[in-house]
Formats: structure tokens, C-alpha cells, sequence
């Protein structure tokens, strides 16, 4: 096998296991949406959110990814879990 293809073929597999870790994720997102549900609390607290971003940056810096890197894909993850979140809220 060509060596691009085999890196496409990591590249495949990692994929794989980002999708499902993002999606066990969100699996305890609704579950913690419910949470709030149940004990009468707003969806989402900006607080937390920010503690979020913080500790992709840190996570990020241990890997060598960028600060700019760290926050495209907390925010991503982060607007997901906000619209699972409401949509169960409310």
C-alpha cells in the first residue's frame, strides 16, 4: 500500500474514534440536560462554557495544537451540546 494511503487509512480509523467519542459525549450531554430539567435549572451557564474553552486550551497546549486550534473545535462541540441542550430544556 502506497504511504499516503496508509495514512489516509489512520486518518480513517481516528475519525471513527472522534465520532464516537463526540457522540458518548453527547450521549451525557442530553442525560445532563435532563439533569437540569428535572432540578429547574437554565440549559446552559456561560460559566461553565468558558471552563470548557479553558480546558480545551490546556488540553491543546499539551498536544503542541494552537490556541486557535483549541477553541474551533471546543466551539463546535460546545454550539452541539448548547442546541441538544435546549432543545431537551425546552
Amino acid at each position: 500500500m502506497p504511504r499516503t494511503e496508509e495514512l489516509r487509512e489512520m486518518i480513517r480509523e481516528i475519525d471513527q474514534q472522534i465520532i464516537e467519542q463526540v457522540a458518548t459525549r453527547m450521549e451525557i450531554t442530553d442525560e445532563l440536560a435532563r439533569a437540569k430539567k428535572a432540578e429547574g435549572k437554565n440549559y446552559w451557564d456561560e460559566a461553565k462554557e468558558k471552563e470548557v474553552i479553558r480546558r480545551y486550551h490546556e488540553l491543546c497546549e499539551e498536544v503542541k495544537m494552537s490556541e486557535d486550534e483549541a477553541r474551533k473545535i471546543a466551539e463546535v462541540i460546545l454550539s452541539i451540546s448548547r442546541d441538544r441542550q435546549k432543545h431537551i430544556v425546552e
